[in-house]
């Protein structure tokens, strides 16, 4: 047991153990690990992005006072606000979209906005050791991977070449039909609600709030993202 007033072997009289030095305030902040600094929350990330495209569509593009000497805080590592699945398209650039710099936006792209399996351990990887809060699955209209997969619904000839971009959007563009939907909306919402399972650590995170994934729009016209109810 260790306590104060223990007797010594041998003696009869008490002794006090001597406490330990105080330790020097300064010595001790230079021990201690720095704090880590914490990231948004998912809804804190959602409206940064909302945000971020309403000042896009007023013009008030914050990317032109982006320089290459903004990477010299990023040495260290990033830590992204949020992990954008996108569409390859070369009209679509989510850091452009979302006014945000270097740093920002953990960013997968493909035709049609699908995620195959590299696609998916990408998003755990940011979800799981970036600390990444949110997911955002971003369609575009006038997608001519979702045109594609219409065509095929509708008995056109499926090209080989082109079987792995437009097979995975034949489910969803079969759905919207069934509820007079919108094809690249319901393609948006079948790959975020996909990807809510698709790994334990995911599914884990969205159960315990720490991300949430979403599905979005950008309308090819005009440059707005529209968010979609999952």
């Amino acid at each position: 047991m260790f306590g104060f007033g223990r007797k010594k072997s041998g003696s009869s009289s008490p002794t006090v153990e001597t406490p330990p030095p105080p330790v020097d305030a300064a010595v001790e902040e230079t021990t201690m690990a720095p704090p880590i600094a914490r990231g948004p929350a998912p809804e804190e990330a959602l409206q940064l992005l909302r945000d971020g495209n309403a000042a896009f569509l007023r013009g008030e593009n914050n990317l032109g006072h982006v320089k290459a000497g903004d990477l010299d805080d990023l040495q260290g590592g990033q830590n992204p606000i949020a992990t954008v699945v996108g569409c390859a398209d070369s009209r679509t650039p989510p850091t452009i979209l979302f006014n945000q710099g270097f740093g920002r936006l953990f960013s997968i792209r493909v035709a049609g906005n699908t995620v195959d399996r590299r696609g998916l351990s990408s998003i755990v990887y940011a979800v799981k050791h970036l600390k990444c809060p949110l997911v955002v699955v971003m369609g575009h209209t006038g997608c001519g991977a979702v045109a594609a997969a219409e065509s095929i619904v509708d008995g056109a000839p499926l090209d080989p070449s082109l079987e792995e971009m437009i097979v995975p959007i034949i489910p969803p563009v079969l759905a919207a039909r069934a509820h007079d939907g919108v094809p690249v909306e319901e393609n948006a919402r079948w790959v975020a609600r996909k990807l809510a399972t698709a790994d334990a650590s995911l599914a884990d995170a969205v159960e315990a709030g720490t991300l949430k994934i979403v599905a979005a729009v950008k309308q090819m016209h005009s440059g707005e993202v529209k968010f979609l109810d999952v």
